[in-house]
């Protein structure tokens, strides 16, 4: 009797002693990620000290969940390893891999289970936008002149999601506002400053959250600049003239002139 007393404090000890020494991963997401679009490439950083048994990924809209993607390790209940570095996982989710998406608000959920006795699983959660179409422009009609060192107003509308529009000009990017009176539609106010390349052809662009971006160029025309005609003419100078001209200037013969 007292041998199995012995034998249940020490299976009681043991598994005391491995559940107190099992770890809970820590998951974490790119701040950068807000949106998935048909193949968004998705990085988890997971710190776990005994490594990770696996990892399942979720996206739920609407109230369904779906996986996404999920890997899996050989569990090491007893015998875990020890010190692992932090881990990066990499794939990639949208609504290309996984159709039932479509636009609109979502979450991806991250399950992360720690590869010990205990099998803690820590959950990182991300409300995001799925976006299965890049977004589109109609840019007026209007031809705009441009000459080097002014500025133009161009007015556009996007349809779809998007996040930011504006002019691009070059290396410069000019953001875009409502149109005043609550009419629809956006416009911009854009530089085609002194140093920008004659050629350069102003783009409007939208882009989404999903890192699409679209371009389409304005109706521009550069006026070609006639040299003016300036007449040559002969003159002929003599000392009378020079004396007259530096006494205008100088009467008084100070020099100072």
């Amino acid at each position: 009797m007292r041998i199995l007393i012995v034998l249940f404090i020490l299976i009681v000890l043991s598994v005391v002693f491995l559940l107190a020494f099992s770890a809970t991963p820590a998951v974490t997401l790119s701040p950068s990620l807000k949106a998935l679009g048909q193949a968004t490439p998705i990085t988890v950083q997971v710190s776990d000290p005994h490594g990770v048994r696996s990892i399942v990924v979720l996206v739920e809209q609407n109230g369904t969940q779906y996986r996404v993607w999920e890997k899996s390790q050989p569990a090491r209940r007893f015998l875990w390893a020890r010190g692992v570095a932090d881990s990066a996982w990499n794939f990639i989710a949208g609504a290309g891999t996984t159709p039932q998406l479509h636009d609109g608000p979502a979450r991806l959920i991250v399950d992360a289970t720690s590869n010990d006795f205990r099998g803690s699983t820590a959950r990182a959660e991300r409300d995001l936008v799925v976006v299965t179409r890049p977004p589109s422009l109609s840019i007026d009609s209007d031809q705009h002149y441009l000459y080097l060192g002014m500025s133009d107003v161009v007015t556009f509308n996007v349809s779809g999601s998007w996040r930011d529009a504006g002019v691009q000009v070059g290396e410069e990017r000019f953001r875009s506002w409502p149109m005043p009176g609550g009419k629809p539609g956006l416009f911009s106010l854009f530089a085609f400053s002194w140093n920008t390349p004659a050629a350069t052809v102003p783009l409007v662009y939208a882009s989404d959250a999903a890192g699409n971006e679209v371009t389409e160029p304005m109706a521009i025309q550069f006026p070609k600049k006639e040299q003016p005609k300036y007449r040559v003419r002969d003159l002929q100078l003599d000392d009378r003239f020079l004396h007259k001209v530096t006494s205008e200037l100088d009467p008084n013969g100070s020099g100072d002139w």
